[in-house]
């Protein structure tokens, strides 16, 4: 458990409460929850991740599903709870289907993939987090899946979901309830 506390409602500056406004208000979530709680203590930086995350989070310039994916294998290759809570539950919804989720969940690979250019994303991701290199077969299978711009985008979210993922560990924002935490 983090020393330092969560940004509440009642501990909110002006400035943090309207940056928590806007924040939980897009998203629909309980207010002051997450591990941007803790980030609210610089509302500046929560803004403008807040920004970046909402860009990321709609797709960007990828489907929802890749983006899903993309989220969902980052936020699990930390081991972050809370983010596994929501964005494991957008990869159902955008199509990724619990089979895909509770292999991801299990940190074993997908039996089943409902699309060739899941299969390249999901490389491409876990080859970025794990071996923190891109092979140039993969590099161009992802190419040619998704574009140059998908590839950006899929980077760009390791990069923002890698950030969610150590406020999880670091602060370790408590679960919604009923929501189990990750095993190891």
């Amino acid at each position: 458990m983090s020393i330092i506390s969560p940004v509440t409602a009642a501990t909110a500056t002006p400035e943090q409460a309207r940056i928590a406004d806007i924040l939980y208000g897009a998203r629909g979530s309980v207010p002051f929850s997450g591990p941007y709680s803790y980030y609210l203590h610089d509302p500046q930086l929560t803004d403008k991740a807040n920004a970046l995350g909402d860009y990321l989070r709609s797709g960007g310039n990828l489907d929802r599903r890749h983006a899903s994916l993309a989220i969902a294998v980052t936020v699990r290759h930390w081991n972050a709870s809370y983010a596994w809570t929501v964005h494991s539950q957008n990869a159902i919804k955008f199509g990724l289907g619990e089979a895909f989720v509770e292999g991801v969940r299990a940190r074993k690979r997908p039996a089943v993939f409902a699309d060739p250019s899941d299969e390249s994303v999901y490389d491409y991701v876990m080859n970025l987090l794990a071996a923190r290199a891109i092979p140039e077969a993969l590099e161009k299978r992802t190419v040619a899946a998704i574009g140059e711009v998908g590839v950006v985008d899929i980077v760009a979210i390791v990069g923002f979901y890698t950030m969610i993922g150590l406020g999880c560990l670091a602060f370790d924002p408590q679960l919604p309830p009923g929501a189990p935490r990750l095993p190891e």
